[in-house]
């Protein structure tokens, strides 16, 4: 977390406790990214809450220097921070998630309980990595030898750049162990350096867990996202959305059951940025009032994108649509209430659980 988004991050905390999550909340920054004002607003609205200078704290053991460590003011902090916590049962959490349901109950559910690990799939190098990676390093046995999920990967058959969606990572470290971890750091602080083998800190995580050949798991279900009321997705082409992400829970039930959106476009009324305003796409700009989601489906290959009016690549071309849930609108609009409350210094909205049907 930095300043910058300490309002989201805030209205995120609360949102948790709404949903009846009592555990231990750790939010990391690196140095200076946090105010003083920022620190106590967020000691203010919740006594279960640790700080956590993630670089200064590594620079001080002597694992990273300091110029390393300022690489660290962005989005790559997340592994970091997956690394260093002393917490068994993490649970990773974008500051933008907006979820309907506590997100510890995906711990009950099959791949966690089976592997220790609950990962979702993005949007949509690897053979190299494979083939050139130092299993003796880190002392992994087989060598090269990909799981049958690593084969079968888009990524892997070049279908896709993108395999995993990081904005919620579940990860049990003691049955992940610490050669997942030590791959992870070698990750983060030197081949990301040398190949861009993620768009952003994502692929990080499963490909720990592979090059290390400890099992993980993904949900059975591919991506899906919401509607974009300014791209008016409903009225142009409402069998591809192309708003913000959305998963399902991970579970095969008859069904289907919503989870939560990575959504700052549902909340800031500048998701990129005023100065970024002006050349904000459609589908990027505030979405005041979504209506439908993607259908749950297993991953498929996306649609390609291009001349059509107002489709990007983001948008899940051709893969339907149907209304999200009733409880969705009631708990949006009361994690805006949170957020707004924050920015306009009304902490007393904070106090508010209650969801409006």
């Amino acid at each position: 977390m930095h300043n910058k988004v300490v309002a989201m991050g805030a209205s995120l905390i609360r949102e948790l406790r709404c949903l009846g999550n009592k555990e231990l909340v750790q939010v990391y920054h690196c140095g200076s990214e946090l105010s003083e004002q920022s620190k106590m607003l967020l000691f203010t609205i919740d006594d279960r809450l640790e700080l956590v200078d993630v670089c200064g704290d590594l620079v001080g053991q002597g694992v990273l220097n300091q110029t390393m460590a300022d690489k660290f003011r962005n989005w790559w902090i997340k592994p970091l921070a997956m690394y260093h916590t002393d917490l068994r049962h993490v649970m990773l959490m974008d500051v933008d998630d907006i979820s309907i349901k506590n997100p510890a109950a995906l711990r009950d559910l099959k791949p966690y309980k089976t592997t220790g690990t609950t990962f979702f799939y993005d949007r949509h190098y690897l053979q190299k990595l494979f083939a050139t990676f130092d299993y003796g390093r880190f002392n992994v046995l087989g060598g090269n030898s990909p799981s049958q999920h690593a084969l079968e990967s888009f990524a892997y058959t070049n279908k896709t750049c993108h395999e995993m969606d990081s904005s919620l990572v579940l990860v049990d470290k003691d049955r992940a162990g610490q050669r997942v971890m030590d791959i992870m750091l070698w990750f983060i602080t030197e081949e990301r350096f040398r190949f861009r083998y993620s768009f952003g800190d994502k692929e990080t995580f499963w490909l720990a867990f592979e090059m290390a050949h400890v099992p993980y798991a993904f949900s059975p279900w591919g991506v899906s996202g919401v509607s974009s009321t300014p791209n008016r997705d409903m009225e142009l082409h409402p069998d591809t959305l192309c708003g913000s992400i959305l998963h399902y829970m991970p579970i095969n039930d008859q069904d289907p059951e919503m989870l939560y959106v990575n959504g700052k476009a549902l909340l800031d009324p500048y998701p990129e940025g005023i100065k970024e305003a002006p050349k904000t796409r459609w589908n990027n700009m505030f979405n005041a009032l979504p209506t439908h989601m993607t259908p749950r489906q297993p991953r498929a290959v996306l649609g390609k994108f291009g001349d059509e009016e107002n489709i990007y690549s983001e948008c899940l071309v051709d893969l339907g649509s149907t209304p999200l849930p009733e409880l969705f609108t009631g708990s949006l609009l009361r994690r805006r209430l949170h957020y707004y409350g924050v920015q306009s210094g009304m902490l007393a909205t904070l106090q508010h659980c209650t969801t409006y049907q």
